[in-house]
């Protein structure tokens, strides 16, 4: 059998064990996702396998299986400590809440087995001869571009309404189209959405922003009527859908660059992020490093409309007004936020600086044209970097302890790092020693 997408050891993995469950007498077939985007062209990430074994009878053939889903047939089997998903053949009864069926029946027809799963393109099998079988022509919705249920469209989302956003997520994905019965059985059922948990629904926007084409899935829930029967509401009354469309031009990873760009593309700001994001089950490292480049971003920009005080309208047809004064402004406001936020959220920021808002652009195209070379310039990032502490300001000065030393050190930290104060420990003392007398601190 030749697998053109799929890793050689993988493959081979793979069909030894569907060789191991045919020698013995039972069927074996690869299923699913790796099917699909083996057909598909495109990389192939885990094999999934069903056969007409029971999930005993498939403990008893491998020596390596840990009981993943037993009570929904499935056996994970490890050859060469690879695993690989090995589910009986079944049948799903009754769904509870639109969302997970009530109990399992295992049947002996892998024709049964393909007749319950959610669209066409998913419902093809691949046995050990390389051949294909195809019940529901899911090749050929696949050649189409067609995303399309299997069987009765309503009952497929009536049994589990979480498929109404993987189906958008797939066609966002493929660059695919929504097969019409399929997408107006969506529209009929669209209420259903509140019985999905949030945090499936995040697994599967996830993977859509990810994609090469997210911006197809936006317009998709949109339209769809998705988004208001959700468990959490999306906050899309200043939805900027010009500033969406330009998701596609920032890299899928780190994936924080798209989220970024989502909440701005949604007006939000940083306490709106910290609430919409935790609601929607984000991590916490996430929610924080987008509230970080927005606030970043709302910095700069403030800090160079307040210190021009220029119009916009007069820098139209300019980058900005580049004096000697206003680039030595951007480069303290811009090393003042790298040493607030960190270096890796500065970088964030500049690369999502080509697809921020055209106003954004010009008011700061001295500090998204200079960024790259003023982090190489940097030295000091950090309080850590500095030759003296604290305790060493305290004794030279011979003051109290209160709130002054901190702004103090950080005020020389922001000096240091833009090349107006010497890293040398005599030279900073010295400037203390001046500085406390400037705020009548002795």
């Amino acid at each position: 059998m030749q697998w053109n997408w799929v890793d050689p050891q993988t493959a081979e993995r793979g069909q030894s064990l569907l060789r191991r469950l045919t020698d013995q007498g039972y069927e074996g077939y690869f299923v699913g996702g790796c099917v699909r985007d083996e057909l598909l062209g495109r990389p192939v990430n885990d094999m999934d396998i069903a056969t007409n074994a029971t999930p005993e009878q498939v403990i008893s053939l491998f020596e390596r299986t840990i009981p993943t889903g037993l009570e929904h047939g499935t056996i994970t089997v490890l050859i060469e400590n690879e695993p690989f998903e090995v589910t009986t053949y079944r049948t799903e009864t009754e769904y509870v809440d639109h969302r997970r069926p009530e109990q399992v029946q295992f049947v002996r027809e892998l024709s049964e087995d393909l007749r319950r799963r959610d669209f066409t393109m998913n419902a093809i099998a691949r046995g050990i001869d390389g051949e294909y079988t195809d019940p529901f022509h899911g090749i050929d919705d696949l050649n189409k571009g067609i995303i399309r249920c299997v069987g009765i469209a309503d009952e497929r989302f009536e049994e589990d309404a979480l498929r109404m956003v993987r189906g958008i997520r797939f066609a966002s994905v493929f660059h695919f189209e929504i097969e019409q019965q399929t997408w107006q059985a969506l529209l009929h059922h669209q209420a259903l959405i509140h019985h999905i948990a949030t945090e499936r629904i995040r697994v599967e926007m996830e993977k859509m922003i990810a994609g090469p084409y997210p911006y197809q899935g936006i317009e998709l829930l949109l339209s769809s009527g998705l988004i208001p029967h959700m468990k959490v509401s999306v906050p899309c009354e200043a939805l900027d859908q010009d500033l969406l469309r330009s998701l596609e031009q920032l890299p899928a990873s780190p994936s924080i660059l798209r989220w970024a760009l989502i909440a701005l593309g949604l007006g939000m700001d940083e306490q709106q992020i910290k609430i919409v994001f935790k609601s929607w089950t984000f991590p916490n490292i996430i929610t924080d490093q987008v509230s970080k480049i927005i606030r970043m971003n709302e910095r700069l920009y403030n800090g160079i409309v307040q210190h021009e005080a220029v119009p916009l309208a007069t820098i139209e047809h300019k980058e900005s007004i580049d004096t000697d004064a206003n680039r030595h402004h951007s480069y303290v406001l811009f090393v003042s936020c790298v040493l607030d936020y960190g270096k890796e959220i500065a970088q964030y920021w500049h690369t999502l600086f080509p697809v921020l808002p055209h106003t954004y652009q010009q008011r700061l195209a001295i500090i998204g044209n200079q960024a790259d070379r003023w982090l190489e310039q940097l030295t000091v990032y950090s309080l850590a970097d500095l030759p003296v502490k604290g305790q060493d300001v305290l004794q030279h000065l011979e003051i109290a302890a209160g709130k002054w030393l901190g702004e103090l050190l950080h005020e020389i930290l922001l000096l240091v790092a833009t090349g107006q104060l010497d890293n040398n420990k005599e030279v900073i003392l010295h400037y203390a020693d001046q500085a406390s007398a400037r705020k009548g601190l002795r």
